[in-house]
């Protein structure tokens, strides 16, 4: 049964997998502000974002760094095939991932996933419990993490780079330095007294939703030369993807919006799109981990903490909004912790559309 409508076809269930996961993008969308639209200059004194060619070493030790997985792409491959025949393969990855590289030209091939719907909870047969897990070509895996390790590099070797508090993709960063670091702010101000607002954002598909001519644009400013924009280009425009269903296909959809979820660059180049959320959090502290990010206050009071992360949740909305995101109202919660003796206590609140919460 698919949306109350009794059906056992494997075809038409992955119809109705594949229409929903589009369309539920599709209603999210719309035409974005000029503000982050138009063309940045090249600035030929600094360090210059260029995507370079690699070599056959590179690609073998690529290949080997990939993630053991036995899920099939569109052409059946896997990487442990890839992993296990490298020494017949590496010359000719090689060779086709320098020429993408060097036309700036990402193959339509690689650009086609297969989603795998897997459920979450409520009625199995309501497609909205449902959440898309992509498959992508296991080749094109090889060629971003070329082109992210790159990317990572100009990053932490330029004056072009994530903001200090991003703690994902930076070198001496890492899950483990994020929580560190958040847990010894936090205990640091609250041994001062009073209490630690704090909202941990969550986006409705962020990845998904994400606007490439806003992309692109953002992505200049961490001077990236004619050429890698001309690629990043090519890498983010017409893609497809058909759902499985037991072991038939839907046929395949177009959609023009988001970084592919599943890919290697997918969240390097999120984390980039979001980079200027802390220039709108004034008097807050933020941390950030890719598409992670919490929000904190130090406060007198209860009161005071849900005040102050109100006023900067109403500049991060808009921020948010310009930039083609949606804020996921019912679960962005207003979290506070105070102490008393040697003890620390915790309380959360419903923050809805940026208002204080009631009651406190």
């Amino acid at each position: 049964m698919v949306n109350n409508n009794p059906t056992q076809d494997a075809v038409e269930i992955a119809i109705a997998f594949n229409s929903y996961f589009i369309d539920s993008v599709r209603v999210l969308t719309y035409i974005p502000s000029t503000g982050f639209l138009g063309s940045v200059l090249v600035n030929d004194t600094q360090p210059v974002f260029i995507i370079r060619e690699v070599s056959e070493s590179k690609v073998n030790k690529v290949i080997s760094s990939l993630k053991n997985s036995k899920a099939k792409d569109v052409f059946g491959l896997d990487s442990t095939f890839l992993k296990n025949y490298k020494e017949s393969l590496i010359g000719p990855i090689t060779k086709v991932t320098n020429t993408s590289i060097g036309l700036g030209v990402f193959p339509r091939v690689w650009k086609s996933a297969i989603i795998k719907a897997i459920f979450k909870s409520g009625d199995p047969a309501d497609v909205s419990n449902y959440r898309p897990i992509s498959i992508l070509l296991v080749v094109s895996k090889v060629v971003e993490k070329c082109v992210a390790e790159q990317l990572i590099a100009h990053l932490n070797n330029s004056p072009f780079t994530l903001h200090s508090m991003q703690f994902g993709f930076r070198a001496k960063h890492s899950t483990e330095t994020a929580n560190c670091f958040l847990l010894e702010n936090v205990k640091s101000n609250m041994d001062k007294g009073g209490v630690i607002g704090a909202v941990f954002l969550d986006l409705r598909k962020a990845f998904d939703t994400v606007n490439h001519e806003i992309l692109i644009t953002k992505l200049s400013k961490f001077n990236f030369s004619p050429d890698a924009l001309r690629w990043m280009k090519s890498y983010l425009e017409g893609r497809t993807q058909c759902v499985r269903a037991s072991n038939e296909l839907s046929p395949t959809l177009s959609y023009d919006v988001g970084v592919p979820q599943g890919s290697i660059l997918g969240a390097l180049l999120f984390s980039l799109y979001i980079n200027d959320l802390p220039s709108v959090c004034t008097g807050s502290e933020v941390q950030m981990y890719a598409d992670d990010t919490v929000i904190y206050v130090h406060a007198k009071s209860k009161q005071q903490a849900a005040q102050e992360l109100t006023t900067v949740m109403v500049q991060v909305t808009k921020l948010l909004s310009d930039s083609c995101l949606h804020l996921n109202v019912k679960k962005n919660c207003l979290h506070v912790l105070h102490k008393e003796g040697n003890r620390s206590y915790g309380a959360r609140w419903q923050c809805v559309r940026g208002e204080a919460p009631g009651g406190i």
